[in-house]
């Protein structure tokens, strides 16, 4: 008998991705989202003979490893379990088999490699099936970025474009903006920016596994606001208020998120200069609405500043409740 292995597969992309509402992205690959299932037909050379199992590797980022979670190996079984990765055969007919993934609420976001793991008289051979992406979901109650209403679901998640407030508070002014999300190449620069940080780069297999726990403490959150500012991490932006622009565009004149995150890849990731506030806020927003997490842009015309870094806002009044000129945070 000939040793068994895969002939083809039909991930099913289309119907996979509209069930996963990830249909709007302009790119054709299997894009989905954690803990929803999704289903494919596995074409073999030959059926499953008596004694022999198949199991499947869900893998992520430099080094994976089950300790760090960036790795999941699991069998397939004709019932459901709980817990982690679990793949369900739904149909066996003849060499074809439909199967059916789920991830869980905790897997880390970013590029897959799914290979299969055939035990056959008693040796295992593990083969690549290929590539997927899986991103937040807050379509699922079990993710931590679940969003309950479906009006502002749509629009945190999967509105493209929309309006920022700018100006000042006697005098404000409305700009549109094309956050782009779903345009070409803009989910794959997102990612990009994830694997910039400087956590990244020091610690690459460790960044990836973070990426699946931070996001209940708003650390994660955090993070990609760091990475798109290039004042703190070389980031995708450089800030400039002081009117000269010399070098660079003049952050007026942005409308849109898309120019400046292609303009950051084609010149290698160098900052694009130059952005202000709306800017930041703009381009942060198309950032996280691509990778699933709900967001939008709120205008805050006065503002308190903390400058010593501790996130406390510092004020000092005497005994007799008289504010002291101590300190130099303001509000």
């Amino acid at each position: 008998m000939s040793a068994l292995e895969p002939k083809d597969i039909n991930w099913q992309t289309t119907s996979n991705r509209q069930a996963h509402h990830t249909d709007n992205f302009y790119s054709q690959e299997l894009i989905l989202r954690r803990n929803q299932p999704f289903s494919f037909l596995l074409f073999l050379n030959r059926s499953l003979g008596d004694g022999e199992r198949v199991g499947f590797i869900a893998s992520t980022g430099p080094n994976p490893s089950e300790s760090a979670r960036t790795k999941a190996v699991f069998p397939l079984s004709s019932g459901t379990s709980a817990g982690g990765w679990r793949a369900q055969l739904l149909a066996s007919e003849d060499n074809v088999l439909t199967v059916s993934i789920l991830s869980p609420a905790t897997a880390p976001i970013g590029w897959y490699t799914l290979s299969i793991q055939i035990s056959s008289g008693g040796k295992d051979v593990i083969l690549e099936l290929g590539r997927f992406i899986l991103l937040f979901n807050p379509w699922s109650q079990e993710d931590g970025v679940f969003m309950s209403n479906h009006a502002e679901r749509e629009e945190y998640v999967q509105e493209d474009a929309g309006i920022i407030y700018v100006g000042s508070s006697n005098r404000i002014g409305v700009i549109g903006w094309n956050f782009g999300q779903f345009e070409e190449d803009i989910l794959n620069i997102c990612l990009t920016i994830l694997d910039k940080s400087l956590n990244f780069r020091r610690d690459p297999a460790t960044d990836v596994a973070r990426r699946a726990m931070e996001l209940s403490s708003l650390t994660l959150l955090h993070r990609v606001e760091i990475w798109v500012n290039s004042n703190d991490d070389s980031g995708v932006l450089a800030g400039n208020w002081s009117g000269n622009y010399t070098g660079g565009q003049d952050p007026r004149s942005w409308n849109g998120s898309v120019e400046i995150l292609k303009e950051w890849k084609r010149t290698g990731f160098r900052p694009v200069q130059y952005g202000q506030c709306w800017v930041f806020a703009g381009t942060l927003n198309t950032a996280l609405r691509s990778l699933g997490i709900p967001s939008r842009v709120i205008t805050n015309f006065n503002s308190a500043h903390d400058t010593d870094q501790n996130l406390n806002v510092d004020v000092y009044y005497d005994a007799d409740g008289t504010p002291m000129e101590r300190g130099s945070d303001s509000v």
